[in-house]
């Protein structure tokens, strides 16, 4: 199999085509039986961090609000930093009135401070995990809308993802200036060769990976998988707790060029735990065929509510690219 392709259906010669591409092959959909209704009978624990929670309280909220979509049991668990408690139930009684799931605000211990806040879900995580007290764990940070499009892309696709060793990531964005900003993958990466310069001087290329689907044409894999939260299913989430990505420090050994800071690795996830050959991690984002070309598609886009990283890559580059130019053929 060659190191730029692979199919959840076996080998296949892929090319691009500038003719419309067909739909999925509809006797897949006939093999799989009558739809159970979306995350019946499901269970989802949630740990969002909050660093000193009421000076970004709408941002919160916001996040928090996403869940009340959900057609299952959620429980939110809100972490926030010990100089922070005295806000506690201040903040759990604001955020019940605007959720109709289960919340929890968790104070930290002291140890826990300024980016190691992100770690302070972990020994909570484990537990959980190890009770299988849900069939679902998120982690997530208090700026990042993980929606509930997301979540049905996520889990449509992660069992169809997982014996390839791989798993459906997300893109972050920012709004800004009408557009989409791909911040944490801002390069105009090309699906037909490898694009360079994206770690200093080293370049990469986009592995692709072929699917049968209406909507979605191929996944492709990004250089930084980092999206500011995890899902973990509950096999997976057995298998996070024991690895190295678990740990705060033993982690850091698991990203390579990237440099992730502490924070960023606490959602690492199984991301860089034996990817498969040739891939650099396991994420992959979902593409679609536009008019225009080919594109990230809407539900593998999360939302980064804030502007900062777009502010300083206007200043670096000038007018800011969206993100549905950012793929191409050349």
């Amino acid at each position: 199999m060659s190191g730029w392709l692979r199919t959840c259906r076996g080998a296949a010669n892929f090319r691009f085509s500038t003719n419309r591409p067909t739909v999925g092959d509809t006797r897949v959909q006939k093999t799989l039986g009558s739809a159970e209704p979306f995350m019946q009978d499901k269970k989802l624990w949630v740990a969002i961090t909050a660093h000193n929670p009421l000076s970004r309280l709408e941002c919160l909220i916001g996040v928090v609000k996403e869940y009340s979509s959900y057609p299952c049991e959620v429980l939110i668990n809100v972490y926030v930093n010990y100089d922070a408690q005295d806000s506690a139930d201040l903040l759990k009684s604001i955020l019940e009135r605007v959720s109709n799931k289960t919340i929890e605000i968790k104070v930290a211990s002291p140890g826990y401070e300024n980016w190691y806040l992100t770690w302070a879900h972990k020994t909570d995580l484990a537990l959980a995990v190890l009770n299988r007290a849900a069939d679902f764990y998120i982690y997530q940070e208090n700026d990042m809308h993980l929606s509930l499009e997301n979540f049905k892309y996520w889990y449509k696709w992660q069992p169809r993802l997982k014996p390839l060793g791989l798993e459906p990531g997300f893109a972050r964005f920012e709004k800004y200036s009408g557009k989409r900003v791909l911040f944490d993958n801002y390069f105009p990466y090309s699906l037909t060769r490898v694009t360079p310069k994206i770690w200093g001087d080293r370049g990469f290329e986009v592995s692709k990976i072929l699917v049968l689907d209406r909507e979605v044409n191929f996944f492709v894999q990004l250089a930084n998988p980092y999206y500011g939260a995890m899902i973990l299913a509950q096999s997976d989430a057995e298998k996070y707790i024991r690895t190295a990505s678990f740990d705060p420090e033993l982690s850091y050994s698991r990203v390579g060029v990237r440099n992730w800071p502490i924070a960023d690795r606490s959602s690492m996830g199984l991301a860089f735990e034996s990817p498969p050959t040739p891939y650099e991690h396991r994420r992959c984002v979902p593409v679609h065929r536009t008019s225009a070309g080919y594109e990230i598609y809407d539900v593998g886009l999360i939302w980064h509510e804030d502007t900062k990283y777009s502010v300083e890559l206007e200043r670096q580059h000038g007018e800011l690219k969206d993100c549905a130019t950012m793929l191409s053929l050349d």
